[in-house]
């Protein structure tokens, strides 16, 4: 493991340890969380990303500020907040319940994406041996595949495309268990 995949998993054991002890719930998405929903590093990641609901935003900004992480005045804060911490860097975008028990971000750039019931549940995944929330792959499937299609998202990348792969046949599992 190098060093950056090292910083970025004590930032990931940092994060879930302070906004638990907070009782702030936070899923990992993207890289890291499809990484924790296969159950092993499948790669080197460029960022580490979590989702926080809306109604923990400003909370959970403060109890990573108090814990040793720094924000950064990077992206609009009804979306998300880049933090620094040890070196290492990671975000936390919001997200909404919605009556029909889907989520979405409806504040920002990506007001038009929807996320499906059963996104972010309580079960953990296992990261590195370390029981954490992920974005479910039903949540992350639907994230990648409405990208290109969103008012402000863009074409594919090919980790897109890979991730995609990935997610349809772990989906296409979870589908034939009993």
């Amino acid at each position: 493991m190098n060093e950056r995949t090292a910083a970025q998993l004590r930032v990931i054991r940092a994060v879930v340890n302070a906004l638990g002890a907070a009782g702030i719930p936070a899923w990992l998405f993207g890289g890291w969380g499809l990484d924790a929903r296969i159950g092993r590093i499948t790669r080197e990641h460029g960022d580490v990303e979590f989702w926080v609901e809306r109604t923990d935003a400003g909370r959970s900004r403060a109890v990573l500020v108090e814990a040793g992480a720094t924000a950064l005045a990077t992206q609009p804060p009804e979306e998300s907040c880049e933090f620094t911490w040890d070196g290492a860097d990671f975000s936390t975008a919001y997200f909404d319940r919605r009556p029909d028990r889907s989520f979405s971000q409806p504040d920002g750039r990506f007001s038009d994406w929807l996320f499906p019931p059963g996104s972010f549940s309580d079960e953990p995944a296992r990261l590195d041996g370390m029981p954490v929330l992920a974005m479910s792959v039903a949540g992350m499937l639907a994230m990648k595949e409405q990208y290109p299609r969103l008012r402000n998202g863009g074409p594919w990348r090919p980790k897109d495309i890979d991730d995609i792969k990935v997610l349809r046949r772990l989906a296409t599992k979870a589908d034939k268990r009993p």
